[in-house]
């Protein structure tokens, strides 16, 4: 069977000839094109295609989404980049929101310096911008992805994460965020009900889509956001869930924090696959922990901490901590590999091959 089959066989509930193996190589491939001693054979157009293909690693992101967005037409964005600081300005009838994001040269990553929201009076501004952006289907980078993945990769198209989960991590910052709730709730509730609709739009053309795969990006961390989910997440993603199944849709959730807290309530949600399921040594439960608390029926996605690919985990690491994998999850059909979540810019790619050995060797039904 190609990576492709095995994907799609164990969605389907169905055995494939081995367990499949899936990674992101994206962000070591990113750090090195930047550094600029990628080998020839991975340059250019599709370069990333061609590492996936020779280290036997099914690509499945970043994807893309269903939907193009757009600002209002009374919405001006404006992004710059001054002394090394990227700068992105909303300009609105209502105010104004600047957000400042730093480059860390070690880790190749740009990070938020300032949030666009800092106040109670800067979320009028932001429920603004949310009222007013729209979104056009674009069911041709959709088929671009399918394509270019082929047989060794699956297209999988995103939707944002739930509304305080995008308010936390591309608006505010957990900090801020928090104890504005607690001051300003029923300002905070009326921004959270204006990011919803406008995911109304997003999640129409979501659903309209060919795709039968999609990942709501969560990034999901029970140390930060597991006291939010009964009241915030849960439901959300439980109504939304039940929209994308109706229209024939797998969800992929994406959480590669901390799991004990919520991992044990996702499969009330009826999600079909926890993605970047991060496990000890680097993550907080253990691989003979997982199933027990994910539950019996939803499929996991993930296993590899993307630390153990970098110093001073090993090869041995790798390979004891893979062979246990297989030892434990091999036998229910519900567990494919993939990285949790990027392997690192000093990652060691062998271990990638190692890893797809080990699963073509030892994970075959």
């Amino acid at each position: 069977m190609t990576l492709r089959e095995r994907f799609e066989a164990v969605f389907r509930g169905e055995t494939p000839d081995a367990m499949a193996f899936f990674g992101d190589l994206g962000y070591w491939y990113a750090a090195h094109r930047e550094i600029g001693d990628l080998p020839e054979p991975w340059r250019g157009e599709r370069g990333i295609g061609r590492l996936h293909r020779d280290l036997n690693a099914g690509e499945y992101v970043p994807g893309c989404c269903a939907y193009e967005p757009a600002e209002g037409e009374k919405v001006r964005c404006e992004g710059r980049t001054e002394n090394g600081v990227r700068i992105v300005e909303w300009h609105t009838p209502v105010g104004a929101l600047q957000q400042r994001q730093g480059y860390s040269a070690p880790s190749f990553s740009w990070g938020h310096t300032e949030h666009a929201v800092k106040t109670v009076s800067d979320l009028k501004v932001l429920r603004y911008i949310m009222e007013n952006r729209s979104a056009r289907p674009c069911p041709e980078k959709v088929a671009k992805v399918g394509r270019d993945y082929g047989d060794f990769g699956v297209a999988i198209i995103a939707v944002p994460g739930s509304p305080i989960t995008e308010l936390n991590k591309t608006w505010m910052g957990v900090m801020d965020m928090c104890y504005l709730l607690a001051d300003e709730p029923r300002e905070v509730r009326k921004t959270l009900d204006a990011i919803a609709e406008s995911q109304d739009r997003l999640y129409a053309i979501t659903e309209a889509s060919e795709c039968p795969y999609v990942m709501i990006c969560e990034n999901l961390s029970a140390e930060t956001m597991g006291g939010y989910f009964d009241e915030f997440i849960g439901p959300y993603l439980t109504r939304r869930v039940a929209g994308l199944h109706a229209r024939g849709k797998k969800a992929i959730i994406h959480i590669d924090g901390t799991l004990r807290g919520v991992v044990e309530r996702i499969h009330g949600t009826g999600i079909d696959c926890i993605d970047a399921m991060t496990p000890k040594p680097v993550g907080d439960v253990g691989v003979d922990e997982i199933r027990r608390l994910a539950g019996g029926e939803i499929l996991i996605l993930g296993g590899l901490p993307g630390a153990m690919f970098a110093p001073p985990f090993t090869a041995k690491d790798m390979e004891r901590h893979v062979r246990e994998i297989i030892r434990l999850h091999k036998d229910s059909g519900r567990f494919l590999f993939g990285v949790a979540d990027q392997v690192p810019p000093n990652g060691a790619l062998r271990l990638v091959k190692l890893i797809s050995d080990l699963v073509e060797e030892f994970g075959r039904y």
